[in-house]
C-alpha cells in the first residue's frame, strides 16, 4: 500500500507539469543501443560495459564541448566522425570563422544527416567573439552529484537498509587544462560503514592535465585507453555491431568517469604531440581485480560484475594483481593515418585453462604481450581503416585482423563492409573489438551495411553479419556458425511526426542446436506545440528452437508521454505499459526514461505491467549577455540590442524516478538471496546535482 501511495502522489505531481521539446535524437540512439544489447543478451554475451558505455555517453551529452574551440583530437574522439569529416569541420572553421549555431553544420557537405543528429548530442556552439575586448567569461565549474536508490521491498539475502544503493561523485574543471574527479559507489546488498567497507565498496578518481603545448593529455588515477580498432588495447566500451561497423575506432586516452568497476586502468598515462603529425601515448597501470583463486593458487577467469554482497562474493574481491604497460605511436596527415601499439600484461597468479573443451583455448600463464599496426585512409568517397595484431602467451601465438571499408554515394547514402579474423590462439587482456563475442578470439566473419538516412521523408538501414567460430564455444562440442540481420525503416511526413519500424533476425548455435530469434519494434512519435511528446512503442520477440520445436513469443505495448514547462525547469516523463512473455527465451528489452548518466534499460519477462515515472527540476539559470548573435538552443536574442542572452547551467538539479512492475503469473520475484516475496516490485531513485562555479575573465 505504501508503494501504491507513492505512485499516486507522484502521478498527481506529474500531471501539473507543463512541457517542452524532448531530445528525440538521444532517445533514438538509446533505443538503438538497447536493440543491440537485446541481441547480445540473447546469447549471454552482453556485459556490464553497456551500462558504463551509456554513462560515458550521457556524461558527454550533459557536458558538450564547444565545437569552435575543439581541437582535432577532440573531434576525432567522436567515433561517428571519420578523419575526412574532422578535416572538413576544421577547414570550414579556418575559412569561415567560428560557427554561430549548430544549424550552420548543415553547410558542411561532408556531414550526413546521422552525423548532424549525433553532433547535436555531444557538441555545442558558444557565442563567438571578434576581438580580445569581448573575450567570453571563463569559469571554474565544479559539480557534486549524489544518487540514492531505495527499494520498496525486502530481499531474502539482506535487510531492507542494506538493499539501498548509493553513488557520490565530484567533478571539477579548474581551468581549460585541469580536470579533477572523485567518485564512490555502493551497490544494493553491499555493506557500508563496516570494518571491511568503511566507506563505499568501490571508489576512484583522477587528475587530468590537457591541451598545453606538446602535452595532449596526462592522467593520474583512473583512465581508459583505446588504440586502433581495439585488437591490442581497448578497455573502453564497445558499441553493438550495428553501430560499430559505421562508427570509427580511434586512438583515445580518457578519464574513467563511470561507475563501472572492471574496465578501466589505474595508474599514469600521457599522450604527447611531437610535431609533423606524430603523437605518442605511454601508460602504466596496476590494479587488483576480482577473481576466484583455486586451491593450487591459480585462477581461471576474472570476475567483472563488481558485486560484493555475500561472503562468497567478498572472498573473490581484489585477489588478483595486474600490471599493464602500453605504448602507442601514430602519424597522421589529412588523408592518411598510421599507428602501432604494443602492450604487456603480468598477473601475480597463474591462469589455468581448466578441463572443459571450450576452455582449451583460454589464456594460460602469468604474462601476455601483443603488438598491432593500424591504419585509416580516405580517397574521394572511399574510407578504409583496420588493424592487424599478433599476441604471445604460453598457450601459443595468435593473429587477429579487422578491416573496414565505407563508400559514400552522397551525403546521406553509404555502404560499408567489415571483415574480421581472430584466431583461436590470439589473446590480449585489454582488447575489445567488433564481433559477436566480447572476446577477441576464435571468430571470423563479414558484416555488410547499407545506410540511407534521407530518401525524401523515408530512411532505411540494412545490416547483415555472418560469423564462424572454429573452436567449440561454451555449451558446444563442435564448430558453430550464425548470422544476424536487421532492417529499419523510418517515415517522417512532418517535422513533428515520425514512424519507425525495425525487424531483426538472429540465428546462432547453442547446445549443438540452432536457435532463432525474431524481434520487431514499431514506434510512433508525435510532438504537439513543442511541449508535449507522445511515443508509443510495440515490441515482439519470437523464439524458435527447430530441433525440439520449442516456440515462444513475447509481446509488449509501451506508450510514453513527455512534458516540460515553458522555461524547461520542470520536466517529467511517464511510461506505462503491458507485457506478456511466457518464457525466458522470449524476454523483451526496452529503453525507458531514467536519471542522468543512467541506462534506463528494463528486461520484461512474464506477464504483467510496467510503469516508469521520471520527474526533473532545476533552479533558474543565470543569464549572461554577449554581443554575439547565435541561434543556439541555450541562448535567446534580444531584438532591441541584438545581444545574446546565454544561460549558464543551473545551480541545483533534482531528479526523481519511480519504477513499478507487477506480475500476474507469479507470487515471488527472482531467487536465492535476491528473492522478493511479492509479485510487486517498486524502486525509488533520487538524484541531486549541485553546480557551483567561480567566474574569471
Amino acid at each position: 500500500m505504501r508503494a501504491k501511495g507513492i505512485v499516486v502522489l507522484l502521478f498527481l505531481l506529474w500531471t501539473v507539469a507543463v512541457t517542452a521539446q524532448t531530445n528525440e535524437d538521444w532517445d533514438e540512439l538509446m533505443e538503438t543501443l538497447s536493440e543491440d544489447y537485446a541481441s547480445a543478451a540473447d546469447d549471454d554475451e552482453a556485459d556490464e560495459g553497456w551500462q558504463a558505455l551509456v554513462e560515458e555517453l550521457a556524461d558527454l551529452h550533459e557536458h558538450p564541448f564547444d565545437i569552435n574551440s575543439a581541437t582535432r583530437e577532440m573531434l576525432a574522439a567522436l567515433p561517428f566522425l571519420t578523419f575526412k569529416e574532422v578535416d572538413a569541420i576544421m577547414d570550414y572553421r579556418a575559412i569561415n570563422g567560428p560557427l554561430r549555431s549548430i544549424g550552420e553544420l548543415r553547410l558542411i557537405g561532408a556531414l550526413n544527416s546521422s552525423q548532424l543528429r549525433w553532433l547535436r548530442l555531444f557538441v555545442c556552439v558558444e557565442s563567438p567573439t571578434t576581438d580580445d575586448s569581448r573575450t567570453p567569461m571563463k569559469s571554474v565549474r565544479q559539480e557534486v552529484t549524489t544518487r540514492i536508490d531505495v527499494p520498496c521491498y525486502d530481499r531474502a539475502g539482506w535487510p531492507w537498509a542494506k538493499g539501498i544503493a548509493h553513488r557520490l561523485r565530484y567533478t571539477g574543471q579548474w581551468s581549460p587544462h585541469l580536470d579533477i574527479a572523485l567518485r564512490g559507489e555502493k551497490d544494493a546488498g553491499e555493506p557500508m560503514f563496516t570494518r571491511k567497507n568503511p566507506l563505499w565498496d568501490a571508489w576512484g578518481g583522477h587528475v587530468m592535465f590537457s591541451d598545453w603545448r606538446a602535452v595532449q593529455t596526462v592522467i593520474v588515477g583512473d583512465y581508459r585507453a583505446a588504440f586502433g580498432e581495439g585488437l591490442v588495447m581497448n578497455n573502453g566500451f564497445q558499441l553493438g555491431k550495428q553501430l560499430t561497423g559505421l562508427w570509427r575506432s580511434s586512438a583515445s586516452l580518457k578519464p574513467h568517469r563511470s561507475y563501472d568497476e572492471s574496465r578501466y586502468l589505474r595508474g599514469i598515462a600521457a599522450a604527447l604531440r611531437l610535431g609533423r603529425g606524430w603523437n605518442v601515448t605511454a601508460l602504466y597501470a596496476f590494479r587488483r581485480l576480482d577473481a576466484t583463486v583455486q586451491p593450487d593458487n591459480t585462477v581461471r577467469s576474472i570476475n567483472d560484475a563488481g558485486l560484493h554482497r555475500t561472503e562468497a562474493e567478498m572472498s573473490h574481491r581484489r585477489t588478483l594483481g595486474n600490471h599493464t604497460a602500453a605504448l602507442h605511436a601514430a602519424w597522421q596527415q589529412k588523408s592518411l593515418r598510421l599507428g602501432a601499439t604494443a602492450t604487456y600484461n603480468r598477473y601475480d597468479h597463474q591462469f589455468r585453462q581448466g578441463t572443459a573443451l571450450y576452455r582449451q583455448i583460454y589464456p594460460e600463464g602469468y604474462e601476455f604481450a601483443a603488438v598491432g599496426a593500424d591504419y585509416a585512409a580516405h580517397v574521394a568517397s572511399l574510407y578504409v581503416s583496420g588493424e592487424t595484431a599478433h599476441s604471445w602467451g604460453r598457450q601459443g601465438n595468435g593473429w587477429a585482423t579487422l578491416n573496414k571499408a565505407t563508400w559514400r554515394f552522397d551525403s546521406n547514402t553509404r555502404v560499408a563492409a567489415v571483415q574480421r579474423f581472430y584466431s583461436k590462439l590470439y589473446y590480449s587482456p585489454q582488447a575489445t573489438a567488433f564481433g559477436e563475442s566480447d572476446r577477441v578470439q576464435n571468430e571470423s566473419g563479414v558484416a555488410l551495411y547499407f545506410d540511407a538516412d534521407r530518401l525524401g521523408p523515408f530512411g532505411i538501414n540494412v545490416f547483415f553479419d555472418y560469423f564462424y567460430h572454429p573452436w567449440p564455444r561454451f555449451t558446444m562440442t563442435k564448430a558453430s556458425t550464425g548470422y544476424e540481420a536487421a532492417l529499419q525503416g523510418s517515415f517522417q511526413p512532418r517535422k513533428d511526426t515520425k514512424y519507425l519500424v525495425r525487424y531483426s533476425l538472429k540465428s546462432k548455435e547453442k547446445n549443438d542446436t540452432r536457435h532463432v530469434s525474431h524481434r520487431l519494434r514499431v514506434s510512433f512519435i508525435r510532438q504537439w506545440h513543442q511541449r508535449w511528446t507522445l511515443r508509443a512503442t510495440a515490441l515482439m520477440h519470437h523464439y524458435v528452437e527447430p530441433v525440439t520445436h520449442e516456440r515462444s513469443t513475447g509481446y509488449a505495448l509501451l506508450p510514453r508521454l513527455d512534458f516540460a514547462s515553458a522555461d524547461e525547469r520542470w520536466r517529467s516523463s511517464l511510461m506505462a505499459g503491458w507485457f506478456d512473455s511466457k518464457t525466458y527465451n522470449s524476454r523483451l528489452y526496452t529503453f525507458e526514461p531514467s536519471l542522468l548518466q543512467t541506462f534506463g534499460l528494463s528486461m520484461l519477462y512474464g506477464r504483467g505491467e510496467r510503469v516508469a515515472l521520471t520527474m526533473s527540476w532545476h533552479s533558474p539559470r543565470l543569464a549572461v549577455e554577449s554581443p554575439s548573435i547565435s541561434d543556439d538552443s541555450s541562448a535567446t536574442t534580444d531584438p532591441k540590442t541584438r545581444q545574446v542572452r546565454r544561460y549558464q547551467p543551473s545551480r541545483f538539479h533534482l531528479q526523481l524516478k519511480i519504477g513499478l512492475t507487477h506480475y500476474h503469473d507469479r507470487t515471488t520475484i527472482s531467487s536465492g538471496p535476491t528473492l522478493i516475496r511479492s509479485p510487486f516490485r517498486c524502486d525509488l531513485q533520487l538524484l541531486l546535482r549541485y553546480t557551483f562555479r567561480g567566474v574569471k575573465r
